[in-house]
């Protein structure tokens, strides 16, 4: 399963590229919203995990898109966020199908969120 992950800081984006790669997915990185967005136009995804405060294109803003992009239109999306506030304050929103909090639990609820969002017996 192909994951695409938008996330601008350097650290976190490859903490979870490593956290997504050893739990199977391949996973496609991009910097900013808007280099996500440019690359999921090009490739087929089959869930996007993204930021929510990014340079260029947030994560909320991404989201909103990539739904009215048919190719995306039932693909699990997931925000990501520093802070919970911020998360419950665009929840109503958004059309993103999870929003998880950066904190220790992160990589432990994030392959829980996809496992939950993927279709069974797809993985690679």
């Amino acid at each position: 399963m192909k994951i695409l992950l938008a996330e601008d800081d350097a650290a976190m984006r490859r903490f979870l590229e490593i956290t997504l790669q050893r739990a199977g997915y391949e996973v496609t990185s991009a910097e900013d919203g808007l280099a996500a967005m440019e690359i999921a136009l090009s490739e087929k995804f089959d869930a996007v995990v993204a930021d929510a405060l990014m340079p260029n294109l947030t994560g909320h803003d991404l989201c909103r898109m990539l739904r009215q992009n048919s190719a995306f239109k039932d693909a699990p999306l997931i925000i990501l966020s520093g802070l919970e506030q911020e998360i419950s304050a665009n929840i109503e929103e958004d059309c993103a199908d999870d929003y998880l909090v950066k904190s220790g639990e992160l990589k432990e609820q994030l392959i829980t969120a996809l496992s939950n969002l993927l279709p069974r017996g797809t993985m690679n």
